[in-house]
């Protein structure tokens, strides 16, 4: 089986001392469905920050490529 195209939204919160501690990651069907719940969270002021990004997983191996950046919005970790 070829590997497939997922797009995860990445929900960032704040932890103890403004450290910043990843939600819970929602696999979206489209990357425009990532973007606008990031956003909608955001306004809505329950998270700090969000990451959407596109990665490959190859389900027979249970592996996944290395992620491509979608969008981004507030505070999020450096990418590094």
């Amino acid at each position: 089986m070829p590997a497939t195209p997922q797009i995860i939204y990445q929900p960032y919160l704040a932890g103890k001392r403004g450290a910043l501690q990843a939600g819970v990651a929602i696999v979206c069907r489209t990357q425009e469905e990532g973007l606008l719940r990031a956003e909608k969270a955001m306004n809505g002021g329950s998270i700090v920050g969000a990451r959407v990004v596109r990665v490959w997983h190859d389900a027979e191996a249970d592996e996944f490529g290395d992620p491509e950046f979608l969008g981004t919005v507030g505070r999020v970790p450096d990418e590094g």
